[in-house]
């Protein structure tokens, strides 16, 4: 038996994941699985696009210089690697093909290679680069020259000047910096986020034995504001079971910050203006695309989100194949987002949607119209989602019923039902101010800043390592 053929009857359950979604061009161009080219049999490869896709298991942590041949090998060719580990596959599926989608998006380089690939900066670059830029230059396909422990030290030091950054901006703001309790007796309720919980051993006088790792700051955050703590921001690690990969760590870093009297548009403003500071750490610039949501899909997909049949949604997707079993219309339009729209967003551009549908609305307010719209927006670096900020829900009886909607489908979903935080709709209830907010992800912001797709390159030990 060839080995191409041996090899696809033993494809690993990854293999056989990522197959069923990229067989049939349903991505939009045709792949090959198990496939020779130069002497080696690649994974998958889309010749039209000169892509290949690799899947790693754990065996190749032991042959760096192997995979490094090979790649050099194909990309002599002409044609650009990208590379997942199988778990990256099993757990966070929908990123992976967002990330494909992504790659195919992208202009191919040439084909066949005439010279030997020089390594050079991404984008325009002068004697005046600062050092910051000089330690972490990228080649022409969005990496790193640098060794792993280079690229480890690098954006260590790259973190440490973004913190003293977001603390400066701050400052010259009168915005106070706070800390609040990482352990909770309350969860998260949202429906598609799993807390890690742990158990207290110590006398039942302390309270709760059960409590969360917080998956945010802000329901704390919110109990200081209708204390009267005012502007505040809080800079520290949360924590997400479940998510683990290329995007997503289970252990990472959040800056969450609030504004008395702001709205979702002004919050904005302010959180585009700390992404350009940040980028200026590192010599770099970003182009801010602001649009809202309804005209968002107009635009692109030329579908109306807020009235258009969920068959017209449905068929938006093109060739993009979803097992459509128990999906609601926001699953729907969340899966335009994701495989449609997200994956053209522009690699150096900072873009900010704002006013969703009302169902979207989470913490947020619901402005009153045809049609109803939640006050919030999402900023995306490139193809990364950064932020998500709200004008602030303020009604403590609105809030309450949003939590327990979030456990019915918790319920629905057999994820189990997760507490309440009383203590925040007691805080509500006393009376918070009128205030936006915004959650930012520090890695994702880093990844940016470094020109990386890979969360594990901006951390000091991955979760694997940890």
């Amino acid at each position: 038996m060839e080995p191409e053929k041996r090899l696809r009857k033993a494809s690993t359950d990854a293999e056989q994941r990522v197959w069923s979604r990229l067989r049939s061009s349903q991505l939009g161009y045709k792949f090959r699985r198990q496939h020779e080219l130069v002497g080696y049999i690649v994974d998958f490869v889309c010749v039209e696009r000169g892509l290949i896709v690799e899947l790693d298991g754990s065996q190749h942590l032991d042959q760096t210089n192997y995979d490094e041949t090979r790649t050099a090998g194909l990309e002599a060719l002409g044609f650009r690697v990208i590379r997942f580990w199988n778990n990256d596959v099993l757990l966070d599926t929908e990123n992976v093909l967002a990330a494909i989608a992504a790659a195919l998006a992208d202009t191919p380089p040439p084909h066949p290679n005439p010279l030997p690939r020089q390594r050079r900066g991404r984008g325009s670059r002068t004697a005046s680069t600062s050092p910051v830029e000089r330690q972490v230059a990228i080649d022409d396909h969005g990496y790193s020259s640098q060794t792993a422990s280079d690229r480890r030290h690098s954006a260590l030091k790259v973190r440490a000047q973004l913190y003293t950054l977001i603390r400066s901006f701050f400052a010259e703001r009168n915005v106070l910096e706070v800390e609040t309790p990482i352990l909770s007796a309350a969860a998260n309720t949202d429906p598609n986020i799993q807390s890690f919980a742990t158990a207290f051993s110590g006398h039942v006088d302390s309270g709760s034995r059960r409590r969360w790792l917080r998956t945010s700051s802000e329901f704390a955050q919110k109990r200081l504001l209708a204390a009267g703590v005012g502007d505040n921001y809080e800079l520290g690690r949360v924590f997400r079971d479940g998510e683990a990969g290329r995007r997503h760590n289970p252990e990472f870093s959040m800056l969450e910050w609030y504004r008395v009297g702001w709205d979702h548009r002004r919050m904005a403003d302010e959180a585009v203006a700390l992404v350009q500071a940040s980028l200026a750490l590192v010599g770099r610039n970003a182009e801010v695309y602001k649009t809202g949501y309804r005209r968002l899909f107009i635009d692109t997909l030329a579908v109306d989100p807020f009235t258009a049949k969920q068959d017209e949604l449905r068929g938006a997707l093109g060739s993009v194949q979803i097992h459509d079993d128990g999906l609601s219309r926001d699953d729907w339009l969340d899966l335009l987002l994701t495989h449609r729209i997200q994956p053209a967003f522009p690699r150096g551009r900072i873009s900010v949607i704002e006013d969703y549908p009302a169902s979207q609305c989470a913490l947020s307010k619901i402005r009153a119209g045809d049609p109803p719209v939640a006050e919030r927006f999402e900023l995306y670096l490139g193809v990364h989602e950064l932020a998500n900020g709200y004008h602030e829900l303020t009604d403590a009886a609105e809030q309450r019923a949003r939590f327990e909607r979030d456990n019915v489908r918790r319920r629905e979903r057999g994820v189990g039902e997760l507490p309440i935080d009383a203590n925040l709709l007691a805080a509500l209830e006393h009376g918070m101010p009128e205030c936006a907010g915004v959650a930012l992800g520090i890695e994702r912001l880093l990844m940016g800043m470094l020109g990386s797709d890979d969360i594990r390159d901006v951390l000091a030990f991955a979760f694997r390592e940890a």
